[in-house]
């Protein structure tokens, strides 16, 4: 019985906290999904679904990773360049 209140909990807890922290980043994720607009790429969390698709489908490989992490860093120094404009 105290297994089962500490374990829902536990859950409620993390619901409550990811549920906070997608809020908090929500107009984060906008404005990147803009910026990701201006240079004609697709949403975020689009190109994070079809990655997850393909890493599920063909295995996880070091290329697809480096890729979008080059992809993401272009990305940051872009977002640098337009805030110090």
């Amino acid at each position: 019985m105290y297994r089962a209140l500490i374990l829902g909990g536990l859950a409620f807890g993390a619901a409550l906290g990811l549920e906070r922290l997608f809020s908090g980043l929500s107009k984060d994720m906008a404005r990147y999904d803009k910026l990701r607009a201006m240079s004609g790429q697709g949403p975020f969390l689009k190109e994070l679904l079809s990655m997850a698709g393909g890493a599920i489908g063909e295995g996880s490989g070091a290329n697809s990773a480096n890729g979008i992490l080059a992809g993401l860093t272009n990305d940051v120094v872009r977002y640098a360049k337009m805030k110090g404009m």
